[in-house]
């Protein structure tokens, strides 16, 4: 325990200096964010397609599951449509349809109605909330739109983040 608030001490009298120029140009940096999303595109387009999924169950379909899945889990996979990053490396790489980009942001603002302490507390009344009923529309929607026609999930697969 002593080394290890000794070396928090010496972290705090370290002094950092940023480099006084990039190494890369700007173009170079991009290149590197997008290659960096890229390769977990794939986990990406399978959260995408999990909480579409989970947003297509009804009250009664979400409390047969509601042991291993919350509210909670839901709000916190939602936050991939925020994500530029994630979402534009889904279009740039085919995993999605750029004709989708419109129901993709569609989908977003649906979900965004309910507020993320909705999500955490879990708030969200999924048999008479219109909100909830406005969601379940929008990721059946795009489910359909993107040709996936497994609407169950493998729990034994699921780990929340």
């Amino acid at each position: 325990m002593k080394k290890y608030l000794d070396y928090q001490d010496s972290q705090r009298n370290t002094m950092h200096h940023p480099p006084l120029e990039s190494d890369y140009s700007p173009e170079y940096s991009n290149h590197d964010r997008n290659l960096y999303y890229d390769q977990k595109s794939q986990d990406y387009f399978d959260r995408v397609i999990r909480c579409l999924i989970f947003c297509t169950y009804d009250d009664k379909k979400f409390n047969t599951v509601a042991d291993c899945l919350s509210l909670t889990d839901i709000g916190d996979d939602l936050r991939i449509f925020s994500s530029n990053e994630e979402i534009e490396t889904l279009f740039r790489n085919k995993f999605i349809n750029e004709s989708l980009r419109l129901k993709i942001s569609d989908f977003k603002n649906v979900t965004d109605e309910v507020s993320e302490e909705e999500w955490v507390f879990e708030l969200l009344n999924l048999k008479h909330d219109e909100r909830w009923k406005k969601i379940n529309i929008a990721a059946e929607d795009l489910l359909t739109e993107m040709n996936i026609k497994e609407r169950d999930f493998d729990f034994a697969l699921y780990i929340p983040r």
